[in-house]
């Protein structure tokens, strides 16, 4: 049985030398993130149970010999009876400090205090260092190795006054839980000496007034915020955003560095889904206009989940049965992974075919994309308003529509209870802003991304900063691109 590891920049790449050296019968066998990129496991379908077997006596090899690591370092860490002695030169060396502070003319005012205060930090001391002499005279500083684990077992336990002494405890574990109590005592009083000790530092006047704007500052102010609503406006984000954004600029700043602050603003305020919802399984049901890329992004996501995962665990389900030949497309992605694919008709209905998967780990939805308006559109949204089973629903935007279009395909969806949307054909748009706008202020979390035809490759999670870096490109080159195209129109002029 042949296991093999695949190291890549990223996960793109993996799934493609997957293709490459494994062939398509391939079954990822475990997937993480490392130093430079992703690793992953993968062996051949018909060899998955045995390769899932032998990762799991690895990972049991490298626990056990983590934990016998572990116990040998722990046997080596013998515990010192210095401890204490470290806490009583740490006091002097406080209490040192205090007398120091006494004697400055800053605060003489407190001279007397301080010193009742030293005189009973004194008096511990003092106690301290009895104790230790009779604990020498005594014998016990020269404790076998057992004593001395004993002695360590229980400077671990709370203060005397936090638990109360029990049965079994000797008159050395008391004598040393009450001598780590006084000096959390003194330490205590140390630190209210050095907050008592602390001087008032009166707010000026001017301080406390607001410092005049000059009208150059405001000027300087109002040209910055020019500048980047103009930049906004070719990022293609609504204006009720972009005043958002423009509020929390700080005036006086250079205008790259206002601009990436603004940036790094607005990827904060994109909401994003942050994890594989086909990991997690269940059903999902994929809604939105016609022509946003509903299938081709379900077979995306179908080729995905089969590369990890095989074929058994998966299905396929259409309700448009009302174009002609409209679930001919899902069938073939079907028939190509090895997976089954039922359709919701007059004789099978939503409801029924649900039900019949409910052993699938992962089913994926394809819906009809129509207007609300429409009788056919209104039967589409009831039957999956109906359904008994629980289905998560993700809006598909393409990002090539106009601002209207997904403003109307929201409030058509909305009321079912959108879980979050997928952006489609990122590669055809002249600007992201508009779909990014959508999503903030509904805020609708961002689950996919999607920019091209290949299967499974041009999809992936969203994340907020490469959202914000595709939308800054996207206006870069539509900018060039119009730049281009006038000075064609000049030369021909």
């Amino acid at each position: 049985m042949k296991v093999k590891r695949i190291f890549a920049p990223d996960m793109r790449q993996a799934m493609r030398r997957v293709r490459e050296e494994i062939g398509p019968d391939a079954v990822i066998v475990s997937n993480h993130r490392v130093a430079g990129g992703v690793e992953i496991v993968v062996a051949r379908e018909d060899e998955y149970e045995s390769a899932q077997q032998e990762l799991q006596r690895e990972r049991e090899r490298r626990r056990e010999e983590q934990v016998r690591i572990l116990t040998e370092q722990r046997a080596r860490a013998v515990p010192r009876q210095s401890g204490l002695d470290s806490e009583l030169e740490r006091a002097r060396l406080d209490i040192a400090k205090a007398r120091e502070g006494v004697s400055r003319p800053e605060v003489s005012r407190n001279a007397n205090r301080q010193l009742a205060e030293d005189d009973e930090l004194q008096s511990i001391l003092e106690s301290l260092r009895a104790r230790q002499r009779e604990r020498a005279a005594a014998g016990l500083d020269e404790e076998p190795p057992r004593k001395k684990r004993s002695v360590a077992k229980i400077s671990t336990m709370p203060l005397a006054e936090e638990r109360g002494p029990e049965a079994g405890d000797t008159e050395d574990h008391l004598l040393i839980r009450n001598m780590q109590d006084e000096i959390h005592q003194l330490r205590a009083m140390l630190e209210q000496q050095m907050r008592s000790k602390a001087p008032e530092v009166p707010v000026s006047a001017s301080a406390q007034a607001p410092r005049p704007v000059s009208p150059a500052t405001e000027a300087a102010a109002s040209g910055l915020k020019d500048q980047l609503e103009r930049r906004f406006d070719r990022l293609g984000l609504g204006a009720r955003l972009s005043r958002s954004l423009l509020a929390s600029i700080e005036p006086g700043l250079a205008i790259d560095k206002a601009w990436r602050n603004a940036l790094a603003r607005l990827a904060d305020s994109i909401p994003v889904v942050g994890e594989e919802m086909i990991e997690r399984g269940g059903m999902l049901a994929f809604v939105g206009p016609t022509g946003v890329g509903k299938t081709t992004t379900i077979g995306k996501l179908a080729a995905r989940y089969v590369l990890q995962h095989g074929s058994s665990s998966l299905a396929l389900v259409t309700t448009d049965c009302f174009r002609i030949a409209a679930h001919e497309q899902l069938k073939t992605f079907g028939r190509i992974l090895d997976v089954p694919v039922r359709v919701v008709d007059e004789n099978h209905s939503l409801e029924e075919v649900l039900q019949s998967l409910k052993g699938k780990r992962l089913v994926l939805i394809d819906t009809a994309g129509m207007n609300a308006q429409d009788p056919a559109g209104q039967l589409q949204l009831e039957m999956l308003e109906s359904v008994s089973v629980r289905i998560k629903k993700l809006l598909v935007l393409s990002c090539s529509s106009q601002r209207q279009l997904m403003e109307s395909a929201w409030q058509t969806y909305s009321p079912l209870g959108l879980n979050g949307c997928v952006l489609s054909k990122m590669d055809e748009s002249g600007s992201l802003g508009e779909a990014l706008t959508l999503a903030v202020e509904k805020q609708m979390p961002i689950a996919y991304v999607a920019d091209g035809q290949k299967i499974p490759d041009d999809i992936g999670l969203a994340r907020r900063h490469d959202l914000v870096s595709r939308a800054v490109v996207t206006a870069q080159r539509e900018g060039e691109r119009s730049r281009a195209d006038k000075d064609r129109l000049f030369r021909a002029g």
